[in-house]
């Protein structure tokens, strides 16, 4: 505990370096440390409806799409996403704008460091914890939870939510979760509580769920029984037993990610006007989500860094080929991933239909051995020093009709996107 070193004067950025210093590498996941600080700092109870929001895949474009409705329809919204891609204030927001006021920030993580004297806390119990006091600080409407690992031993599930949220349940953080999808289960449905609502993202739901649900008597609506959607053409129709909506428009991000948070906010009672679900779902956007960074040639960059996202990846690429009509076009592709990830199977599903592999060691410590990335990408794959060095690579003989696609992990995205950013290094590029 260094009280007299860190305080609200201190710049943001140290405090960060600080936080992932008390508890780096957290081998007992419980809920008690955050819980105890959590209960002097006054944050366990919230008059806020709440959302929390667990799943595989899908979670933050769910959250954002509840958040634009409800804002759109007059209410007052909290959301809190992990992790964030460029930057910190990324995680933290009231009413649609992030928390940009550093001192907001400092003087909170002050009061948490005062609270916890000796009680080590994760990077993330940290932070969710300042989120929930920049919440506590705004008495809003309602607030949004996303999980960021599982969700029974997850730091948002100190709260009860008022309906809970489980997008899909696929493998990924095997190595704490369970290494199948019952297991996997067990922990996302740690986030149910006595008779609340649950939605079901996917229609192949573990019997761990089931068994949860009925210990706790929490009312499951599920994707195909309680609730459904179809997509007819340049549009999509939802139904549950509240009647049906149709002719919505084609969201920017997942079209099921998009039709779970409709589900969940039917369940919820609150006043959606047509008119405004409609509009709302045209103008929620997600960075780092088949985001086209620039065109000619086209720079898609994409977060996929598990099998079940790589298929997905997969099925968004297959309609992009469509939509080029017959073009005589390559993909590159700039992979770069982290360690604790299913590497074989995320590359598996991309393998046919990438001409051309790239890939590069992250920024970090977490990086997989690149000998082991190697193993799974073709013998004609290319290694290089970074994002850079890839694209000085690729605009050798890309073409402008071709795709780069740069996918695998948020921290070769977040590079890439910044990289992109400086335009020197763009026209240097090009040139």
């Amino acid at each position: 505990m260094n009280i007299k070193k860190y305080n609200q004067n201190t710049s943001l950025s140290i405090w960060l370096s600080y936080i992932e210093t008390i508890y780096p590498v957290c081998n007992h996941f419980s809920m008690c440390r955050i819980t105890k600080v959590a209960k002097k700092l006054g944050v366990l109870n919230f008059s806020s409806f709440l959302f929390t929001v667990s799943g595989t895949n899908g979670k933050s474009s769910t959250c954002y799409m509840l958040e634009k409705i409800l804002l759109n329809s007059g209410y007052t919204v909290g959301l809190y996403t992990s992790p964030h891609l460029i930057n910190y204030y990324e995680r933290i927001r009231i009413n649609g704008n992030y928390v940009k006021d550093d001192i907001i920030h400092t003087t909170i993580f002050h009061a948490i460091e005062l609270a916890r004297k000796n009680t080590l806390l994760t990077f993330f119990e940290f932070v969710t914890l300042s989120a929930l006091l920049i919440f506590k600080q705004q008495n809003l409407d309602i607030i949004i939870l996303e999980v960021g690992i599982g969700g029974r031993l997850d730091a948002t599930n100190i709260l009860d939510p008022s309906v809970a949220i489980i997008t899909n349940v696929e493998l990924d953080h095997m190595h704490l979760l369970g290494y199948d999808r019952n297991s996997i289960g067990l922990e996302k449905a740690g986030i149910f509580r006595k008779n609340i609502n649950a939605i079901i993202g996917t229609y192949n739901i573990p019997k761990t769920i089931y068994q949860i649900s009925d210990r706790l008597g929490t009312q499951l609506n599920r994707l195909l029984y309680e609730w459904n959607w179809i997509k007819i053409s340049d549009n999509w129709h939802f139904y549950d037993r509240y009647g049906g909506l149709y002719q919505l428009p084609i969201p920017k991000v997942s079209l099921s990610s998009t039709a779970i948070a409709v589900s969940a906010l039917r369940v919820s009672k609150f006043i959606i006007h047509e008119k405004v679900l409609k509009t709302s779902i045209k103008k929620v956007f997600l960075p780092g989500r088949f985001q086209t960074i620039l065109t000619n040639p086209h720079v898609i960059v994409d977060v996929a860094h598990n099998p079940h996202a790589a298929i997905f990846l997969y099925k968004q690429l297959k309609q992009l080929i469509l939509l080029k009509n017959n073009q005589n076009f390559k993909i590159y592709s700039i992979i770069g991933m982290v360690s604790d990830k299913d590497v074989k199977n995320t590359i598996y599903p991309l393998l046919d239909i990438i001409d051309y592999w790239f890939y590069v060691p992250l920024q970090t410590k977490r990086s997989v051995n690149i000998h082991i990335l190697k193993s799974y990408l073709p013998h004609t794959a290319i290694l290089c020093r970074n994002v850079q060095h890839a694209f000085q690579k690729i605009m050798k003989t890309v073409k402008l009709v071709d795709i780069i696609l740069i996918f695998g992990s948020f921290f070769l995205v977040s590079e890439t996107i910044l990289f992109i950013k400086n335009q020197n290094n763009i026209k240097n590029i090009i040139l």
